[in-house]
């Protein structure tokens, strides 16, 4: 399949180097050069200037022998503030040919760009009122006779409403690259039909508050194309290389409906807001995220009943060590889940007499300590067969909870680690209390999920590792490491 999109084609238009009073030629040419270096041809029919207006015609950007991006015209104007405004015209595509084929066409309503100078190098500040990209095409499905593959189409659009935002391109020791967005709202409609796989596929999604931002970091001493293994990439690190997004979002909602003879689904969702980050340098990688919470309701499909999952606020943070010093570097999981619940029409299906009880799931791990740790060297291991280990120096568990189904498991816990033998040793000791586990299975086997010859196995584990607490079907387990390896488990060692 021959086919060029022009995302990347964006990126190269606004690279450059800036001048005290940008001009309209000073900026044309720097996209030219600029799409030399990585083998696109960026051309216009035609060219004039005048009084310090570049009107370009006919305007194309890609690689030799391939479709590429067009812009019907372009009109660059020059400001008495050294800078220049760049108005699009209305007609922005682009092709697909071979195998699969179709187009991608951008319309908008009054986008303007203005490249201005920014600290020693080029800054692109765009807005419009509302920017869509619609999109079409077809390839060949799967065939499951041996006959002629069926065409497969899909099609569907993106739309942005009142959106700003910067591009930037910053030189020094490290060329420092800059985006933003922000937009009212962003929405989205796609369809497929694959007559191979009979089935057919609508979805809509529009999410309020759109607030985006990304910047990375490229050391000036090499090359993005030059990190081919992970010594490369472990010099980019500790060079400079880095990267960070941060994004934000309000509430947003959607449908899925796919017929399908296998899997017909009739889905609507909402959400609350969320945010989220990225950090990724020589010192860390850390994402971290949150949300307020989400309805996903379907319609009966591939289950037999209405489905309804709801869940209040969630959060997911991770955070690592990149590159191993001799200093160990801070490392966390951190996972929480509020009020998960299945509607009774759900529950029904399994448990139609109520023997277990419908309190919503809770979850909650909160897990940090200091380790030594190197992702490059782990990615040279994974690839020459050679095992590496973390070093781990010490875990705390903060919260370790889990509720459903009325009963609760809670844990927390503090070890350290003796790395000199090759192998982590752990020391230290971790206090578990678990309740309403007697009740759970009680149910479960009411239920017919589980046999009593089941339930007899579970319970006789749950006597082996814990001990009665002091509330009714409340059971608790300690669990020390001490040196030598020796685990105890409420005093005794293991194996018991």
């Amino acid at each position: 399949m021959k086919t060029y999109l022009a995302a990347p084609a964006v990126a190269i238009l606004m690279s450059g180097t800036a001048h005290a009073a940008l001009t309209a030629d000073q900026v044309w040419q720097s996209w030219k050069d600029a799409g030399s270096m990585v083998g696109l041809t960026i051309s216009a029919a035609t060219e004039n200037n005048s009084g310090g207006i570049l009107t370009l015609n006919g305007v194309s950007i890609g690689a030799e022998g391939m479709p590429g991006l067009t812009i019907s015209d372009l009109t660059l104007t020059e400001q008495a503030d050294g800078s220049v405004e760049i108005v699009p015209g209305a007609e922005i595509g682009a092709s697909m040919t071979g195998e699969a084929e179709g187009s991608v066409k951008v319309t908008h309503d009054g986008l303007t760009i203005l490249a201005r100078e920014a600290e020693g190098g080029l800054a692109y500040d765009y807005s419009a009122a509302a920017l869509d990209v619609v999109y079409d095409s077809s390839y060949p499905g799967v065939s499951f006779d041996g006959s002629e593959a069926p065409t497969v189409t899909a099609a569907g659009d993106v739309k942005f409403a009142n959106l700003s935002g910067t591009y930037s391109d910053t030189p020094g020791a490290n060329r420092t690259f800059g985006w933003s967005l922000v937009a009212d709202t962003l929405a989205y409609n796609t369809s497929s039909d694959d007559p191979g796989m009979e089935m057919k596929t609508v979805s809509t999604s529009s999410t309020d508050g759109i607030d985006m931002s990304l910047t990375f970091a490229l050391p000036s001493t090499i090359a993005l194309t030059a990190i081919a293994s992970p010594a490369d990439f472990t010099t980019a690190l500790n060079e400079g290389l880095s990267f960070t997004l941060a994004t934000k979002q309000g509430a947003s909602s959607g449908t899925m409906k796919q017929e399908s003879a296998f899997m017909p689904m009739d889905l609507v969702m909402n959400a609350g807001g969320g945010e989220g980050s990225v950090v990724f340098n020589k010192d860390t990688f850390s994402i971290k995220s949150t949300a307020e919470g989400l309805d996903i309701s379907s319609g009966p499909g591939m289950m037999p009943v209405p489905l309804q999952v709801t869940s209040g606020p969630m959060q997911f943070d991770l955070t690592t060590p990149v590159i191993a010093t001799e200093a160990a570097g801070d490392y966390a999981i951190l996972l929480k889940l509020s009020d998960f619940s299945l509607n009774e029409e759900a529950w029904a299906m399994f448990d139609p007499n109520g023997a277990l009880p419908r309190d919503a799931a809770q979850i909650a791990i909160d897990i940090s300590g200091k380790t030594t740790m190197d992702l490059g060297a782990l990615v040279a291991a994974e690839e020459s067969g050679v095992p590496y280990t973390p070093a781990p120096e010490s875990l705390n568990i903060t919260e370790l909870g889990v509720q459903v189904a009325g009963a609760a498991l809670a844990a927390t816990g503090a070890f350290t680690f003796d790395n000199s033998m090759g192998i982590p040793m752990p020391l230290g000791e971790a206090n578990v209390t678990v309740t309403g586990a007697n009740a759970l299975i009680d149910g479960l086997i009411a239920t017919g999920l589980i046999s009593e010859d089941d339930a007899m196995g579970a319970r006789m584990m749950m006597g082996m590792f814990m001990v009665p607490g002091a509330n009714a079907d409340e059971l608790t387990s300690k669990i020390e490491a001490k040196e030598g390896m020796q685990i105890l488990v409420n005093g005794q060692p293991l194996p018991m």
